[in-house]
């Protein structure tokens, strides 16, 4: 029975192998096609214009007498012919090469029909295969052991992810903070050299309110994404805020010191904003290496797994 499932299996693989050959085949061939029918219409248009160009010249115009003083009409005339003949040239190639892929399409769409059972095939022979593992007293425990390592290796990856998805949101919500508190900034410079305003004012304080918003959003995030690092023992303490006399300020004082204040407030947020950023980042930066390890670790535990039962002998 072990060789016989054995061999059934290999033969499903090499089918299931032909299988993912020819719809990766297929895809190429429908990009193919595409492409050589998006060049197909260029040329016809192409060709279109080069004809018309001819068409002109041989008809007796006002033109026909510009070419023949500038240059003789023979010479342009075969010049515009010849660029016609290129042109139909590259037409006819573009069209067959549609062709070849349409016949290669047809013949990948008879593979696909071959194999189409192929993977299910293959699943349910794997099924049988790995029950009579499980049930081999001398079997089962290493195909355990394996399951276990997979199950863990599968832990590891999901709490890695949603750590890197805490910390990128953090990130994401900082970066936002920092090009608002930049704006804010930019509108307070023109504030303090008298050029602004109640206009210059008015987007100062609009900027600071996304800031702030972005800011709130960060501090919200960093609790999720402290968390996410207490599931995998890390942790780290990061917390930012902008006082609300920060927009006060401005409106209840008149003046150039005043306006200082409110800068120097702004220039300070940004600051802690882009240390937390600074801090933020090399750990992202980490988990993203981690998980991306993580997950390869993964691929190569159910590749191993699959190849066991595809090789293990019940005889044994």
């Amino acid at each position: 029975m072990s060789d016989n499932l054995n061999l059934q299996l290999r033969v499903a693989k090499e089918r299931m192998f032909r299988l993912h050959k020819a719809e990766r085949k297929r895809e190429d061939l429908l990009n193919r096609a595409y492409e050589q029918e998006r060049l197909i219409r260029r040329l016809e248009l192409q060709l279109e214009s080069e004809q018309a160009d001819v068409e002109r010249l041989t008809r007796l115009s006002l033109t026909n007498l510009f070419h023949t003083i500038l240059r003789s009409k023979s010479e342009q005339l075969e010049m515009e012919r010849q660029q016609v003949l290129t042109a139909a040239l590259q037409l006819e190639t573009a069209k067959q090469a549609l062709l070849d892929a349409q016949n290669a399409l047809i013949k990948v769409g008879d593979d696909l029909a071959n194999y189409q059972r192929a993977e299910d095939d293959y699943k349910k022979l794997m099924a049988v295969k790995e029950s009579a593992l499980l049930n081999a007293p001398l079997l089962s425990s290493e195909l355990e052991r394996m399951d276990d390592n997979i199950d863990d290796q599968k832990l590891l990856v999901k709490e890695l992810q949603e750590a890197l998805t805490a910390g990128k949101l953090v990130l994401a919500s900082l970066t936002d903070a920092s090009t608002s508190l930049e704006k804010a900034e930019n509108w307070g410079k023109w504030d303090l050299w008298g050029g602004g305003g109640m206009i210059s004012t008015h987007a100062k304080h609009s900027h600071v309110d996304d800031a702030k918003r972005f800011i709130h959003q960060a501090n919200h995030q960093i609790l999720n994404f402290r968390d996410e690092l207490t599931d995998l023992n890390r942790s780290f303490h990061i917390e930012i805020d902008i006082s609300d006399t920060l927009k006060m300020a401005d409106y209840w004082f008149d003046g150039l010191i005043a306006d200082w204040i409110v800068q120097g407030r702004i220039t300070n947020s940004q600051s802690q904003t882009l240390s937390a950023m600074n801090k933020i980042r090399p750990v992202v930066t980490q988990l993203q290496k981690e998980f991306s390890a993580a997950d390869a670790t993964l691929s190569e535990l159910i590749t191993k797994r699959i190849n066991w039962i595809e090789e293990s002998s019940l005889d044994s």
